[in-house]
Formats: C-alpha cells, sequence, structure tokens
C-alpha cells in the first residue's frame, strides 16, 4: 500500500497546525505520521501536535524547511518508514509534512526526489484564511508560492463569528490558483478529510486544467498571472522539453506553477506536464479523452509580463494568451 505523503503549506497564522490537529481528532486520522518544522530554536508547532494524542512525530527545526531541509528530511522520513517496517507494522496510511509559514513549496518538492525507493503519493496543500489570504498572497512572494503549488487549498476562518463570505473567499483563492481543488467547509472535521483524503462534496477537482481558468478577469491579482498556453499538436518531446527547461531557466522563481496535457508526436495518448516552481515532474502518459484538450497548458507566475513569457514561448511555436 502506498503511502500518502501531504506538504502542508499555509501563510504564517493562516490555520495549518489547526487543520492538522482536527484530521489526527478523527478516527480515519489513525496510522498518520508528521514532520513539522519551524523557524525558531523552539519547534512550537510541533510541540503542540506532540502533546495531542499518540501520532508519532517528528520535529525538524534546523530553519525554514524549504531553506535547510538537505538530509534531515530524507535521514528522518527514513527512519519513520524503517522503524514501521522492523516493528512488524503495515506502512503509515500518509505522512504530512507541516512547513514554516515563510516556505516554498518547489525546494521540497526537489528533495523528495530523492525518497523515490518509498513510492509515496506526494500532495501540496495549502491553507488560506478566508479573511486575509488575498492580501497574504499580494505582499509575500512566500504565501503566493504555497497558493500556486497547491493541489488543494483549503479555506480557514470559516467557523468563527464574522466570518467573512465563502463565496469571496472562494474566488480570491482562485484568482491565485485556478487549478486546485477548492475545500470550503466550514465544519472542522468534514473540512480535514475533504482536505486530506478527497472526502465530501468539497472533494471534486476539476478535469480540465485549461477549462478553469476561464473567467478570471474580474478577479486578476495584482501580482500573480493566470497564462494559458497552445502548444502546436505534433511536436516532438525533444522540442517540448527543451520549451520546458528554457521556460524554467528564463522565468525561475517566478513561475510558479504549470500544469497541463500535450500531444506528442509517436506518442499514444496526451502527456501529463506538471510543475512546481522549475521543478517538473515525470510526463504521464494519459488515457486518450483524459486530462482536457491536449495542447493546452495552463501557466501560473509571478511579476512576469506576457510579452516576456511570449518571447521565451515563441522559438517553440508555443502561443500564449492571459486569462
Amino acid at each position: 500500500m502506498a503511502t500518502d505523503f501531504h506538504i502542508l503549506c499555509g501563510f504564517l497564522g493562516s490555520g495549518k497546525t489547526t487543520l492538522l490537529l482536527d484530521l489526527l481528532g478523527t478516527p480515519e486520522g489513525a496510522d498518520t505520521a508528521v514532520l513539522v518544522n519551524d523557524v525558531g530554536a523552539i519547534n512550537v508547532d510541533g510541540a503542540v501536535v506532540a502533546s495531542s494524542g499518540d501520532t508519532e512525530v517528528a520535529m525538524l527545526s534546523n530553519g525554514c524547511v524549504c531553506c535547510s531541509i538537505g538530509n534531515d528530511l530524507i535521514a528522518t522520513v527514513d527512519d519513520l518508514v524503517y522503524g514501521r517496517i522492523d516493528a512488524g507494522l503495515p506502512p503509515f496510511r500518509r505522512m504530512v509534512l507541516e512547513c514554516s509559514g515563510l516556505s516554498r513549496p518547489s525546494p521540497i518538492v526537489r528533495s523528495l526526489a530523492d525518497l523515490g525507493a518509498h513510492d509515496f503519493r506526494v500532495r501540496v496543500l495549502s491553507t488560506f484564511d478566508a479573511g486575509q489570504g488575498a492580501e497574504h498572497a499580494a505582499s509575500f512572494e512566500e504565501a503566493a508560492a504555497q497558493l500556486a503549488a497547491a493541489q488543494a487549498i483549503v479555506l480557514t476562518r470559516l467557523d468563527v463569528d464574522g466570518a467573512p463570505d465563502v463565496e469571496a473567499a472562494r474566488a480570491a483563492a482562485r484568482a491565485v490558483n485556478p487549478l486546485a481543488q477548492i475545500v470550503a467547509e466550514p465544519d472542522r472535521a468534514a473540512r480535514a478529510l475533504a482536505a486530506f483524503d478527497g472526502k465530501g462534496p468539497a472533494a471534486a477537482p476539476a478535469v480540465d486544467p485549461a477549462a478553469a481558468v476561464g473567467g478570471l478577469r474580474a478577479m486578476r491579482h495584482p501580482r500573480i498571472g493566470v497564462f494559458l498556453a497552445s502548444v502546436p499538436a505534433g511536436c516532438d518531446w525533444e522540442t517540448v522539453a527543451h520549451w520546458i527547461e528554457d521556460l524554467a531557466a528564463r522565468c525561475g522563481d517566478r513561475l510558479l506553477r504549470v500544469k497541463g496535457a500535450v500531444a506528442v508526436a509517436g506518442v499514444d495518448g496526451p502527456l501529463l506536464i506538471q510543475g512546481v516552481g522549475t521543478i517538473f515532474g515525470p510526463p504521464m502518459r494519459l488515457r486518450p479523452g483524459t486530462g482536457g484538450e491536449p495542447g493546452r497548458l495552463v501557466i501560473i507566475a509571478r511579476d512576469l509580463p506576457r510579452a516576456e513569457l511570449a518571447e521565451v514561448c515563441e522559438p517553440y511555436a508555443v502561443t500564449v494568451v492571459e486569462s
């Protein structure tokens, strides 16, 4: 049984630890291992989670996990995994890495490549303060990177007195990342299950990444652009790969997320292309008719004019429009 590995991000004070504790308080939260990172010398969040019950908790207190993660995370995960094997227990159902509020997901995803032997299913989650999340994303690059990288964005502060309008918060989150599943559930236990296990009506993701970007002009974020790139049908893989390399090299940290399918000459069915920051996973072959219209990819970037992005794409006959 493969273990789900959740990278739990979210800006400072946006409710990451609360969401995690809500999961651990449910029967479904059993068999979860937690790794908690804090930027301070004292890992306060880790101490809170460790005191909540019988959950296996490992604390990483050597600075922000995306800057100093290195071999410490790898060794810690190995210890947890092989400790279960030595004890004659089945694999953890899930592992959750709760990151510092100042972390960026891209370096973490890169480091997890060294854990390929464990066959984890990696997923990025980000919490979004329904009242202040849009302001955080506009003001702090870390918050924007966390939200853009997420497969699921979890709206928090929905259960407090004077909570902001849910639809306004949902629209604000989609303006940053139209690709993500938005979990907007006021009940805390149901919210946690929808976020981590994909349970409940709030858990249904969009099928076509390109279709998810429609109608965003009225919600445009001041610093984040959502673009739709069209790749000519029948390109050879070498051309597509070179385009991706140039895209990552020219855009650097401004590139936050890429997702979509391309039709490649000589390949039966479209290939799914996914990138978090400048880190791209291996292409995945999809069944014909799935993954949306081949040749259309969504690019989410920060402080990147469309003209500059088009300049990168033009040599490969890739056209770009802003949503």
